[in-house]
């Protein structure tokens, strides 16, 4: 059994690898904007590409409090 300070080390831990995966989400899928010459799937691609994202994020900042 881990011992409150080991636990909260293991959390903050974790913590700071989900910051830095929101991170590199962020960063590897930002907001698409699209132009008239995008063909659909491209653009609903995108836009779920982001949607996980942002989800992950609301997730993260809602956990937080």
């Amino acid at each position: 059994m881990l011992t409150s300070h080991n636990m909260l080390s293991l959390l903050e831990a974790k913590g700071m690898q989900a910051n830095a995966l929101a991170l590199e989400a962020q960063q590897t899928f930002p907001p698409f904007t699209p132009s008239p010459t995008d063909d659909m799937n491209t653009i609903m691609y995108k836009a779920g590409q982001r949607s996980v994202v942002e989800w992950l994020i609301e997730r993260m900042e809602n956990n937080d409090g």
